[in-house]
This record gives C-alpha cells, structure tokens and sequence, in this order.
C-alpha cells in the first residue's frame, strides 16, 4: 500500500512554538487493511496546523461515521493534525480516487471531512490532534475510539460504537459511549475547575487514582459489580453495584456510570 503524506499550512506559528517541543504523532498507515480480501485500500496522512480558539470557545473534531480521535495537550499555542484518510474499493485505482475525494473542513473551529457527494460509503478519517494544554472540546465519532490526555478545560464527547480513554484531565468534562470500554486515570492531587461524569451502556470501567487524591468519588453499575482497592483512610460505602468514597479531604465529585460491566476502582498503593 502506497502511503501518501501531505502537509497542509493553514495558519503562520506563533512564536511561542518555537520554544516548545512538539510531541511526535504516532497515527500512521502501518498494519491498516482493507476490510476483506478483493477490497484495495488507499491509506494517506495529511498535516495541518490550526490558531487555537479563544478561550471558552470550543475546538469540535466530528470524525462522522468512521474514525477514531485521539487529543493531547502540549506546551505550544497552535493546534497541530495528523488526519489519516482511508479509502476502499475493488481496485486501487477507485480506492486511491475515493481517497482524493474526500475534503478536510477547519472553518469555524471545527474539523470534518467530507466526501465530494456527501457520500460516508467506503471512506474513513481518523485524527490524532494536538492542542494548547488548557482547551474546550467538542468530540463526535460513531464507530471509532476517543482518546483524550492531559487536557484542561469544558470538554465533551460521544461515541456510539467505541472505546473512551481519559488521562490527566481537569475541567467540566462529560462524556459518553454506548458499546465499548471506559479507562480513566486521574493525575495530581485533586480534580481542578470543575468535576468528571461519564457513562457507557454495555462496557467495563476501570479507574486508577494517585495514591493521595483528595476528591469524592461515585460508581455505579446495573449489570455487574463495582470492585475497589482504596487507601486506608478513604471513607467509603461499596455495595455490589455502588461506590462512593470521599478520598483525602474530599472535593469534587467524579462519576462513573455503566449499565452492562463491571468497574473496577484502584487506588495506588492500596493494601500496601
């Protein structure tokens, strides 16, 4: 498979940037395989660089039917995308052509592609972005992940048919998924501006905490069980399918919700 990277400039880097490293992306084509044997596929990247949104206005990645989001928080003042665009036909010819259809939209802070004929047949983008550490998010993707790491500010996402990712988040964050999995791991000593709620219907929850974290926590699911290994002095009620715990000095509140699956809840060092 022939990989094609293009690199798109869309905005001048200020000057901080420079000043900053840039964390190197790992979205790539490698080990990407059409869905069954008489398909051709067409796999290429594109790089774009975005200004970031003023403060309390979100950054929203619509990644339509198809494709996973992965978002990082950096030192830099930009916003910076790898997009990975694949198409598939029955020869490479039309797999390379439905590949080329297929336009990127940044206008109005917000990222989506798009097909020439607003078709979703057969095409797929997915991206992995990374942005200024304090940011508002919008996420939206159908059948694909959404991975967020060390992000600050009023963050939402969605997905119907995949897995959710937290890690080192601080805000208003809320989000969703229907079939998949949810991991959280919270970093630091406390949750900062805000608190944490987010749900999946059919999928297991697992939770890591820093050994001293001062927050109240709550658990529950309808269709399995909550486990939970906590430091000595959490005050806590643990019933099969219900946790709550005040850690520390207690603080803001984060939930977890599941209807199908278990949660499991660890606090490091526990039981030590």
């Amino acid at each position: 498979m022939k990989k094609l990277l293009l690199a798109l400039s869309l905005a001048a880097a200020a000057p901080a940037l420079a000043q900053s490293s840039v964390p190197a992306f790992t979205l790539s084509c490698e080990g990407r395989k059409p869905d069954h044997a008489l398909q051709q596929q067409q796999c290429e990247l594109r790089e774009m660089q975005l200004t970031a949104p003023p403060a309390g206005t979100p950054l929203t990645i619509d990644a339509v039917a198809n494709g996973s989001i992965t978002v990082r928080g950096w030192e830099g003042a930009t916003v910076r995308v790898r997009a990975r665009v694949e198409g598939r036909a029955a020869t490479m010819e039309a797999a390379r052509a439905l590949a080329n259809a297929v336009k990127i939209s940044t206008t109005g802070n917000t990222i989506r592609a798009a097909r020439a004929n607003n078709s979703l047949d057969n095409w797929e983008v997915g991206y992995e972005v990374l942005v200024p550490a304090q940011t508002s998010l919008t996420l939206k993707a159908t059948n694909g992940h959404i991975r967020i790491e060390n992000v600050e500010g009023a963050i939402r996402f969605e997905t119907t048919n995949g897995s959710i990712t937290l890690q080192g988040l601080a805000g208003d964050v809320r989000g969703k998924t229907t079939n998949g999995g949810i991991t959280l791991g919270l970093t630091g000593t406390t949750w900062t501006r805000g608190g944490l709620d987010v749900s999946t219907v059919n999928g297991g929850i697992t939770w890591q905490i820093p050994a001293t974290y001062a927050a109240t926590i709550m658990a529950r699911t309808v269709h399995g069980r909550v486990t939970a290994a906590l430091a000595a002095g959490a005050r806590k009620s643990l019933l099969a399918h219900n946790l709550t715990a005040t850690l520390g000095a207690g603080g803001p509140q984060l939930r977890v919700a599941t209807v199908s699956g278990g949660i499991s809840v660890t606090q490091e060092g526990a039981g030590q």
